[in-house]
């Protein structure tokens, strides 16, 4: 473990150890790794004798509701508690805790910020962002260990989901030797591997796969096929039981285009925004095509909003990337 990873544990810890009533929160849209981090780090603070809450401003995905303890997490705002801090995890940005939730973390005197993405703009009392790790999840058991805390069958699942889904069930390139490590230690503390994946990939509604295909109508190429396009317009949701939260992972049908070297999905969200998410291989590191836009994430997993129709934001925003991916992205590459 490096010094400087080592330095910010310690300043997590102690950080824990100073306060007793907590808050945890995950972005907005939460995917794997932000609900089982989010799971995670409740456990891992109520493991060191203090008071926490968890929050999200949108519902658990339905593929996570597996997860212990979701049942807990509460998706509005706190009215009278008063928390002595605020940790987030998974959270690029300290904006996309989500607007419901924004006035209050602010108000919180101290915050633990613990992420993985790419940022522009550090926050917190306590800045803990370690850009190569393969997930958040990924910290949180380098935060057990530096505990001394194994973790229980709860913990490791929490933890293994997050991995699991952050490195794309081990076939994206933040998978490496290390990972596996992680998650031989998290099999052997009771995460069920089988059971895990049972549920975050075989769980599918029949109203989830009848919106996915109406997504897939929508595709796209661009560029001789290295970019791979689709949209999910409010009046597709409208007509489906389904909604945004389980569209989560729609984008990923997108990337398994053998030519594709960048997916977008752009969607509607009714607030005058299209949410835009991407998906890269090789060096094409989509966080700064999304920073341009005000979003992050990672190299290659980002997003970011826009303001306007459905039909402008798309053809503006995949003019700009075929450029990205024909010269622009070359002196961008970290």
């Amino acid at each position: 473990m490096s010094d400087l990873k080592t330095l910010k544990i310690r300043e997590v810890i102690s950080a824990i150890r100073n306060y007793e009533r907590f808050m945890v929160l995950t972005h907005v849209h939460p995917d794997g790794d932000a609900m089982g981090a989010l799971v995670a780090m409740q456990l891992i603070v109520r493991w060191l004798g203090k008071r926490v809450d968890a929050f999200t401003q949108d519902p658990c995905p339905p593929e996570y509701r597996f997860l212990p303890n979701v049942q807990q997490i509460r998706n509005k705002p706190p009215e009278s508690i008063e928390y002595e801090a605020a940790i987030l995890v998974d959270c690029g940005d300290l904006e996309r805790v989500g607007e419901k939730f924004l006035d209050a973390v602010k108000a919180t005197p101290f915050l633990i910020n613990i992420d993985h993405h790419l940022v522009s703009n550090p926050f917190g009392n306590v800045n803990w962002v370690e850009t190569t790790a393969s997930s958040t999840c990924e910290m949180l058991f380098d935060l057990c260990m530096s505990l001394s805390l194994a973790p229980d069958k709860a913990l490791s699942t929490a933890l293994y989901t997050g991995i699991l889904t952050d490195t794309g069930s081990f076939r994206y390139s933040n998978t490496n030797a290390r990972v596996f490590e992680i998650i031989s230690a998290l099999v052997a503390f009771g995460a069920d591997p089988a059971r895990i994946a049972s549920n975050v990939y075989d769980s599918a509604t029949p109203e989830k796969l009848r919106l996915l295909a109406r997504v897939l109508e929508t595709m796209e190429f661009h560029a001789s096929s290295r970019i791979v396009s689709a949209e999910l317009s409010r009046s597709m949701l409208s007509d489906s039981p389904s909604t945004h939260i389980e569209s989560e992972g729609f984008i990923n049908h997108l990337r398994s285009v053998k030519s594709a070297e960048m997916a977008i999905l752009f969607k509607e969200t009714g607030d005058g925004l299209i949410h835009v998410s991407m998906r890269s291989r090789g060096d094409i590191n989509v966080a700064r095509l999304a920073q341009r836009h005000g979003g992050g994430g990672h190299k290659q997993a980002a997003a970011c909003r826009i303001q306007g129709d459905l039909g402008t934001v798309r053809s503006m925003f995949i003019a700009e990337a075929v450029s990205y991916i024909d010269g622009d992205r070359r002196s961008q590459v970290v």
